[in-house]
C-alpha cells in the first residue's frame, strides 16, 4: 500500500510538472509516462484518463498551498497582516500554476463529480482559514466578530465575487488573464482592509 502511495505520488508530482509548463492539452499520458519510466498502463490503473489525473493533480496542488499557509499563517500576529499574506499567497499560486488552473473551468464539465469535490474542499479550506484569521484577531483584541461562520462566509463570498466581476467576458465564463488576476488582487486586498476596518469599527 506504502509502495502504491508513493507511485501515486510521483505521478501526480510528474503530471503536475507537465501540466504547468505545457497546459492540459498539450500534455499527453505517454509523455508523463515516460518522464517517470513508467508503462502507459500503470498510469490509466491509479487513474481513468487524463481529466481523472487532472482533477487529481488540482487536488494535490491546491493541499499544498494551503498546507503552506496553515503553516506559515499561525505565526503572523496582525490579523490584517495575516490576511494579505494569504491574498498574496494565493496569486502566487495562481500564477505558478496558471497553465494548469486555466483549465479548471472546462474540467468542471469534463469530470463533474471530481471536480466539484476538489472545488468543494477548496472552498472548504479557503472558509476555514479566513475564519481562524478573524479568531485570531478576536483572541488578540483587534476585532469584534459575533460569529465567526458566518462572518468568514460573507468574506469568502465577496472575495470569490470579486473574481468574477472584473472578468473582460462574464459570458463566456472565461479564466481570468495573469493581467486580471493582478487587478482582482488589488481589488481584494482594499476590499479585505474595508472588511476588516469595519469589525475593527464595531469594537469601538
Amino acid at each position: 500500500m506504502i509502495n502504491a502511495d508513493k507511485k501515486r505520488t510521483q505521478i501526480l508530482e510528474a503530471a503536475t510538472r507537465r501540466f504547468a509548463h505545457f497546459g492540459l492539452a498539450k500534455t499527453t499520458m505517454a509523455e508523463i509516462a515516460q518522464d517517470l519510466s513508467f508503462s502507459k498502463a500503470l498510469l490509466y490503473y491509479y487513474f481513468p484518463d487524463k481529466n481523472a489525473l487532472y482533477a487529481a493533480v488540482l487536488e494535490h496542488v491546491i493541499n499544498q498551498s494551503f498546507d503552506e499557509m496553515e503553516r506559515a499563517v499561525p505565526a503572523i500576529t496582525d490579523c490584517h497582516e495575516a490576511m494579505m499574506f494569504v491574498l498574496d499567497k494565493r496569486i502566487e499560486f495562481i500564477t505558478q500554476y496558471y497553465n494548469l488552473l486555466e483549465y479548471s473551468i472546462s474540467a468542471v464539465q469534463q469530470v463533474p463529480d471530481a471536480m466539484a469535490g476538489v472545488l468543494e474542499d477548496s472552498k472548504d479550506k479557503e472558509r476555514s482559514m479566513l475564519a481562524n484569521i478573524l479568531k485570531k484577531g478576536v483572541d488578540t483584541g483587534q476585532l469584534q466578530v459575533d460569529d465567526l461562520n458566518e462572518t468568514a462566509d460573507i468574506l469568502l463570498f465577496a472575495l470569490v465575487g470579486m473574481r468574477f466581476s472584473i472578468l473582460k467576458d462574464i459570458k463566456g465564463m472565461l479564466f481570468p488573464t495573469k493581467e486580471e488576476f493582478d487587478r482582482i488582487l488589488v481589488l481584494q486586498k482594499k476590499m479585505a482592509t474595508v472588511f476588516l476596518n469595519g469589525l475593527k469599527a464595531s469594537a469601538a
